[in-house]
């Protein structure tokens, strides 16, 4: 009797660690055609999930946020799933999107965003930057956020990217430069529509389903 409940104890720690294991990797595998991303994960999964963005060199020392359990909430109510030690925040998909987008950014990147997702003036002094090496997909140009994303008619998908954000002085280099979300090109975009929403610069660096892998070199 004591040697089958310890069979079945063990056959049952054997199916967790499994089911742990599909679900970290879940974290960067494709979503499955018409689901979309979640905030319904462990923290070990969003911590996986988060450090994808970026590459090893940042995000080995990043600091890792979850999203404000409240969208109207600033960046600042966001729970710190690890604490990090070089100025880089990582943060899991954002919820509601039909694939992947964790993203990792500096210091400067997140002042812009607090800044931004409050409708505030960023006033940033110098140049930010974040990695979305997982890509993204995103609504058109100043489409406002759907609360049902399944009723969405048209998702763009841009590959992996990085994106920066200039100074406030220095936002007039940025007028010009595509606007266009289809065509794999650089293009900038305001996340705000407060009158003192600033750009930010979105530069592809693969086709939209395309991963980034490092390597070293041979």
């Amino acid at each position: 009797m004591v040697r089958n409940t310890l069979h079945v104890v063990v056959g049952l720690i054997a199916i967790s660690s499994t089911a742990l294991a599909e679900d970290l990797s879940s974290a960067t595998a494709p979503l499955p055609p018409g689901t979309f991303t979640t905030s319904a994960h462990s923290d070990e999964w969003k911590i996986v999930n988060a450090l994808s963005a970026g590459p090893p060199s940042i995000t080995e020392q990043a600091t890792v946020i979850d999203w404000p359990a409240n969208p109207n909430d600033g960046m600042s109510d966001g729970r710190v799933l690890r604490q990090g030690t070089n100025g880089w925040t990582c943060m899991p998909d954002i919820p509601g999107r039909p694939q992947h987008d964790p993203m990792c950014a500096d210091e400067t990147m997140m002042k812009w965003l607090m800044a931004t997702r409050s409708g505030k003036k960023p006033d940033i002094d110098r140049v930010g930057l974040s990695y979305m090496l997982m890509g993204e997909a995103r609504q058109g140009q100043g489409a406002p956020s759907a609360k049902d994303p399944s009723q969405v008619k048209e998702w763009f998908y841009v590959g992996p990217h990085i994106m920066v954000v200039l100074p406030d002085s220095a936002k007039d280099a940025l007028r010009g430069i595509n606007q266009d979300l289809s065509n794999n090109l650089p293009y900038t975009s305001l996340l705000s529509s407060s009158n003192v929403a600033t750009p930010l610069w979105v530069i592809p660096v693969a086709k939209s389903g395309d991963r980034i892998k490092e390597e070293p070199a041979k």
